[in-house]
């Protein structure tokens, strides 16, 4: 335990590159997000604009078929009283969650979207595993629906 926390293993190693005062470029524009949806992390760097391509394509302009808004902030409710677990240490996972992120990837597959442009993301691989999973379960034996091109 005193090796890591002298050793700063709750950091990333860019993180510790920086603080270590390695040489590093800070971005100034990003290319993947729509504008709405970059203004979600953009306050992290210095000054983060959008690169020409983002508000030009039609594929950034284009609405999200049968979705009310370019992105959703949804509050999930605990899983027969059960909400985040941890089964091992550092390895966070949320069924009711889980859940409901397969269930939407679902309902895109069945109005149209390829699953070869839906990604899963999470930011803790207990929830990772956790998608996989239910995943597995609910959607890879279905012919319709199939598994999603990248879960992460």
């Amino acid at each position: 335990m005193a090796f890591q926390k002298y050793s700063r293993m709750d950091q990333s190693l860019f993180t510790r590159f920086v603080r270590l005062g390695v040489p590093y470029i800070e971005l100034n524009q990003q290319g993947r997000a729509r504008p709405s949806i970059a203004t979600l992390y953009n306050w992290r760097y210095k000054a983060l604009g959008d690169m020409p391509h983002v508000t030009a394509r039609p594929a950034f302009q284009a609405a999200n078929a049968g979705f009310a808004h370019e992105f959703q902030m949804v509050d999930v409710e605990d899983l027969g009283g059960v909400g985040e677990s941890a089964p091992t240490a550092h390895f966070f996972q949320n069924l009711a969650e889980a859940e409901y992120v397969v269930a939407v990837y679902m309902y895109m597959r069945l109005i149209g979207y390829p699953a070869d442009k839906i990604t899963m993301l999470s930011t803790y691989n207990g929830q990772v595993a956790l998608l996989n999973d239910v995943a597995t379960q609910r959607c890879a034996s279905h012919p319709a629906i199939g598994m999603p091109a990248k879960i992460a």
